[in-house]
């Protein structure tokens, strides 16, 4: 953990938001120029602290959210698991409504990492609220780096080599085959800090290990997650974006609020997880 509270790059500065994960961003307009080093310092500030947040000062329309994710990657079709179906939706049906998607029907106040019962798995999403209730509804992230590197050396080389299938199991609602087998533990590509790979929403098992065994590893890593020195908070406020990496965090909605809460989503195209 660093004790460093801000850091600039030109024009661009980041505040550190928590102690272990996420940053405020300040210099980077909603419609300003994008060039390839603004984007670039973006992208490898996301490695880095797992979630960046803006403030901007009105609602982000749906081209100005597509347009200002440019910057962070290639947008997938839609987001892949917004329904009870795994088929892709179309990138205009990016509101997530929770009215029509409850947070606690459809799991989402759970700690998980987005899709990784996909062989490639989203790499980073991106999230700005369309209408708010009166209070709550807040987003949680967890580092996957801190979260890793607080296990002791024992569970460490446990988990190192091991592999584990990810599936639809732990989510009722979801009418899906898609599995995948990923690394549990998996290293970053910008920054090269290894991190935990397993989430509540989609692990179903370790391989080479008894279901008793597995299941009791698999628990007590999903109850590491929710170290609170793991995480940071966002209130949300109209004009607010949050972009996060999907590897290097885990994200989970407080589901503490009555009314309508519909937020504006993109995911993008993600490479294949390696250790």
């Amino acid at each position: 953990m660093t004790t460093a509270t801000t850091v600039s790059i030109e024009d661009i500065r980041f505040e550190r938001a928590s102690g272990n994960i996420g940053a405020w961003v300040h210099g980077v307009s909603l419609n300003g120029k994008r060039t390839a080093h603004i984007g670039e310092t973006l992208r490898r500030a996301l490695h880095e602290h797992g979630v960046l947040f803006f403030q901007f000062d009105h609602i982000v329309s749906a081209e100005e959210f597509a347009a200002f994710g440019e910057m962070f990657g290639t947008l997938e079709a839609g987001y892949r698991i917004s329904s009870l179906e795994d088929r892709p939706k179309q990138a205009g049906d990016g509101v997530m409504d929770s009215d029509r998607v409850p947070m606690k029907q459809y799991q989402t106040n759970q700690w998980h990492a987005d899709g990784t019962l996909f062989e490639l798995p989203p790499q980073s999403a991106m999230l700005t609220p369309v209408q708010l209730p009166v209070v709550g509804g807040d987003t949680i992230w967890a580092s996957m780096y801190a979260a890793w590197e607080d296990l002791s050396a024992h569970y460490q080389h446990l988990l190192e080599g091991l592999e584990a299938l990810h599936s639809a199991k732990r989510l009722p609602w979801l009418k899906s085959d898609a599995t995948a087998i990923h690394p549990a533990v998996i290293r970053d590509s910008v920054t090269g800090r290894k991190m935990l790979f397993v989430n509540a929403n989609y692990t179903e098992r370790f391989l080479g290990m008894s279901e008793r065994e597995s299941e009791s590893l698999l628990q007590m890593l999903f109850q590491h997650v929710n170290t609170p020195e793991f995480h940071v908070r966002l209130k949300w406020e109209t004009g607010r974006i949050a972009v996060w990496e999907e590897r290097v965090t885990q994200h989970r909605g407080v589901a503490d609020f009555t009314g309508s809460r519909q937020m504006r989503r993109l995911t993008f195209v993600g490479d294949r997880p390696v250790a």
